[in-house]
């Protein structure tokens, strides 16, 4: 930690100098998030040497890694020793369910959202059993920065569903980065795991992709590409960007799930409904309301039958056959040079 009169552009001398003189030898990388910070191995275990600035408040703060000091402070401080093995059930728990880490790859639950539910609930137990009747919004705040009252307020001011409001700062969601699908996995796990407890709810193996492609069945189009050297979060934050661009664009061929994985190499699973799109196709127009827009959908789609389904114009239009494969090379060509962590101008395309 560091004192707030060194420059932010220095830090990355002071930390490089801290690494040499604390494991001489030891083979490191540099990385960069919101500053940088230095990457080892040692003794088998991956170690992030970061630096910070040395604060009070979260209203102090310099950077977003400033925050962690006041975190560890408050957790030490509010969780009892006697429920540190709760915590470690939990994580253990979103580990072999696929649920832990808050980085854009995985969008679950972080170690200090993990933290603070053991703080909120007192026991594993407990959380299981009230996590299991959660019904969406919910608000957890334990500095009751919020009356009850402006729950309404603090939902449209995050604009999320699920709402932990952070101890060291009134003006943050601990849960953000957790995505709606694993709040309703992890909602739907506790309803299981409250019914019917069992060991094997600790050791499961999260599925790979190939397991995930055959479970999903339908129709399989897998895309292929080397893994660019970039930090996690760059590299999956353009993935996932071009997989919702996929699911958009390939509507027609009945997109049941698209998904990802960069073990080695950045791999996209798209599972379709049909595996040849073409014939008679809806295109969903604009509401009626918005009567320019519907004027000139309407006359986009003249000669065509249009109807009107709650509240908007839908045209059926006669489109050529078209090969799920065929569409996917199409979009890797026109976004090559798009996305600089994904050479889409390399990438391999095959259906299952």
């Amino acid at each position: 930690m560091f004192d707030k009169k060194l420059p932010k552009e220095e830090m990355k001398s002071e930390v490089e100098n801290l690494m040499l003189r604390a494991f001489p030898g030891t083979v490191y990388q540099m990385n960069y998030a919101e500053h940088p910070y230095v990457r080892f191995h040692i003794g088998g275990r991956r170690v992030d040497l970061v630096p910070a600035y040395k604060m009070k408040s979260a209203e102090e703060r310099l950077t977003a890694v400033d925050r962690s000091v006041l975190h560890t402070a408050y957790v030490l401080k509010n969780l009892k020793k006697s429920r540190r093995k709760d915590v470690l059930l939990l994580k253990q728990l979103l580990k072999a369910n696929g649920l832990y880490g808050a980085e854009i790859r995985v969008g679950g639950f972080s170690g200090y959202l993990c933290e603070l539910l053991a703080v909120r609930y007192g026991s594993f137990g407990r959380l299981m059993k009230e996590a299991a009747k959660w019904k969406l919004p919910v608000v957890i705040d334990l500095k009751k920065y919020y009356r009850p009252k402006d729950k309404d307020g603090v939902l449209k001011k995050f604009g999320m569903e699920f709402i932990v409001i952070d101890p060291t700062d009134r003006n943050r969601n601990v849960a953000a980065a957790l995505s709606g699908e694993n709040l309703k996995k992890f909602v739907s796990l506790c309803r299981r795991f409250d019914k019917k407890p069992s060991e094997n709810f600790f050791f499961r193996k999260p599925e790979t992709f190939e397991e995930k492609i055959r479970r999903m069945g339908g129709v399989a189009c897998v895309v292929e590409m080397p893994k660019a050297e970039a930090v996690d979060d760059v590299l999956w934050g353009q993935l996932k960007r071009f997989m919702k661009m996929l699911e958009a664009e390939l509507a027609d061929f009945e997109i049941k799930d698209v998904f990802a994985d960069s073990n080695g190499t950045v791999k996209i699973g798209i599972i379709a409904g049909k595996r040849i799109a073409g014939g008679i196709v809806e295109r969903e127009g604009p509401p009626l309301k918005m009567k320019k827009h519907a004027d000139s959908f309407r006359r986009a789609h003249k000669g065509e039958r249009i109807i009107k389904r709650k509240g908007r114009l839908v045209a059926f239009v006669k489109t050529r056959d078209r090969k799920l494969e065929n569409e996917v090379r199409a979009m890797l060509r026109e976004n090559q040079g798009r996305f600089n962590h994904l050479p889409l101008a390399k990438a391999a395309v095959g259906c299952l």
